[in-house]
């Protein structure tokens, strides 16, 4: 007999060889059918005794195509499986069953998987086996997995184990079910600005968590943030991610550009290596602009025009896209996006504190602070006025009916202030 637990058929007479490579195929395509819920053992038993198959009398596809045509899968699920069961089927990773894949990377594959001693899902990298042979990609790899170890946060997805079996080089994380925001701008969605805010919010948190432990990111964007079902936001893929400390790696990559066109920091761009938490504040500033307009910052065709936009080009205000955004949210937006850092939130902390306020309907303190001091030094340095006779700077002019009642209240205070007392003066003589 072979396989009789799978599919209960008896087999012709064959050299034993053949009978072992029959039995190790049927194995795997049952395995990868039942694993996933498309059959039960029972239906796979039903079919091959209705249909009167030996072992070997057809191939995977082949088998797959009459279980489509018997009902018992759809035509795309045996058209699915007969793309993915050489992948499948071909990696073996003791302590985990592979169920299916999720996606393919620049570095590996990604697959859905079964760790067997927790009974729980998890999500398994492949390192592709040409990368695996160079002993650079190599050490990236197992960097990324010791460095997610470090990311303690909910909002950031978790890693479990790393290793290699045989030629395999893998690495464990949590499986998160959801979408990521890519997927979801991907279809015209343009972000309410509540759960905008609680979802950048939530990321800046797990910022905060990295920028304690002296760790950054670098590659923030809408395709490495996952939502699960309950909208909780995880940060996924820490591929580029490195620590701030690591003096070899920061020397290494001198001049290089690491980071995504549409969401890279200006100085990341031909960078000197000093890059650190600001520049994840940019790219997420960067998200938080796609997520609410509709539409990245510096929406040019080719990367070096996206790449000169966020080193010169200046800032289409958020708000000025859609205008049912608070002017809040605008300053916050901005204040991420300062092309100089040493202008942008000083940590991910103090963003915390203005995208809380924001949630409580309340003007952001950090970013209006900024404004209004920028503000009173250029009245105080007596700036000429442009060609269009604005006093303002076109940066600050859209903010200038918020600042300006703040500091004629400022003006104000002082006077009544120095009539009281000089009233009080008076009545004492």
């Amino acid at each position: 007999m072979v396989n009789t637990r799978y599919f209960g058929a008896k087999t012709r007479r064959c050299p034993m060889a053949k009978i072992d490579l029959v039995k190790m195929e049927e194995k795997k395509l049952a395995h990868a059918l039942v694993s996933r819920g498309l059959v039960t053992l029972e239906e796979l038993q039903h079919f091959r005794s209705d249909m009167d198959i030996s072992a070997g009398d057809w191939t995977n596809e082949e088998m797959l195509t009459q279980l489509a045509k018997a009902g018992l899968l759809t035509e795309s699920q045996g058209k699915r499986l007969v793309a993915e069961l050489e992948a499948l089927t071909s990696q073996h990773i003791p302590g985990y069953q592979l169920l299916e894949k999720l996606g393919k990377g620049s570095m590996g594959t990604v697959f859905k998987a079964r760790q067997l001693s927790m009974n729980r899902l998890v999500a398994v990298k492949i390192l592709k086996p040409r990368l695996a042979a160079n002993e650079e990609f190599l050490e990236r790899f197992h960097r990324e997995a010791h460095l997610a170890a470090k990311f303690s946060s909910n909002n950031v997805v978790q890693a479990i184990d790393v290793g290699s079996a045989g030629n395999i080089n893998y690495f464990v994380m949590e499986y998160v079910e959801g979408t990521t925001l890519r997927q979801e701008l991907e279809t015209g969605k343009i972000f309410e600005e509540k759960e905008a805010i609680e979802i950048v919010l939530q990321i800046a948190q797990a910022l905060h968590h990295a920028h304690r432990r002296q760790l950054i990111h670098r590659d923030i964007k809408p395709a490495n943030i996952i939502l699960t079902h309950d909208r909780i936001a995880k940060l996924a893929d820490l591929g580029m991610a490195r620590g701030t400390a690591d003096h070899a790696l920061t020397k290494a990559e001198q001049g290089m550009t690491i980071g995504t066109p549409y969401y890279i920091a200006p100085e990341q761009i031909n960078s000197k290596g000093d890059v650190d938490s600001r520049a994840d504040m940019y790219s997420l500033g960067a998200t938080f602009y796609h997520m609410v307009t509709g539409q990245p910052p510096f929406p040019h065709k080719t990367t070096a025009q996206v790449l000169r936009a966020h080193l010169s080009e200046e800032l289409t205000p958020p708000d000025h896209l859609n205008t049912k955004l608070s002017s809040g949210l605008g300053e916050v937006v901005e204040f991420m996006m300062a092309k100089n850092r040493g202008d942008r939130y000083p940590s991910p902390e103090e963003l915390v504190i203005d995208l809380e306020c924001l949630l409580q309907g309340e003007p952001p303190k950090l970013a209006r602070q900024r404004l209004e001091a920028s503000t009173l030094e250029d009245l105080a340095k007596g700036e000429a006025a442009p060609e269009d006779d604005d006093p303002l700077p076109r940066k600050q002019r859209r903010r200038h009916t918020d600042s300006v009642p703040s500091l004629w209240l400022y003006i104000l205070g002082v006077i009544l202030i120095f009539s009281l007392v000089g009233n009080l003066i008076l009545m004492l003589r």
